[in-house]
């Protein structure tokens, strides 16, 4: 598109072909199915998730007879061993770890650090490395 009453032809160009010339596709990645994707990704996390048993186990708290002692001495009456209780504590915190070191990351997009590609990878292996850490602590406490 030209620009109108410019003395020198000028080219204008619009948000869209100003973002595809700016930016670089990367052939690498297949979009086609991101959507179907995002649904099968977003129903297994839900049936999958040990933090749907704590769900269904905490809504069963709120609507079964009893009190929380009641159903909690239930839980210690099995006997589960310690590394089955850190194991099942560092599945409930590993989401919020996760969550947490990740909008850090994302509060350091906003001021516009760390977009190149290379500090997208780092900053994204620190963010695994801060989640599995700061979990393994909290779960052992």
């Amino acid at each position: 598109m030209l620009a109108v009453g410019a003395s020198v032809p000028t080219l204008v160009l619009s948000s869209v072909s100003e973002m595809l010339f700016l930016w670089e596709p990367q052939p690498t990645r297949r979009w086609e199915g991101s959507g179907v994707r995002t649904l099968v990704q977003t129903a297994l996390c839900l049936l999958i998730s040990p933090s749907t048993g704590v769900s269904l186990f905490g809504l069963s708290a709120l609507l079964l007879p009893g009190s929380f002692e009641s159903h909690l001495e239930l839980v210690k009456s099995l006997c589960l061993g310690p590394a089955l209780i850190h194991t099942a504590k560092f599945a409930l915190v590993f989401p919020f770890m996760y969550h947490t070191w990740n909008g850090v990351r994302h509060l350091m997009w906003d001021l516009g650090k760390g977009l190149k590609i290379p500090q997208l990878y780092q900053s994204g292996a620190a963010v695994l490395v801060l989640t599995v850490l700061t979990s393994a602590g909290l779960a052992s406490m």
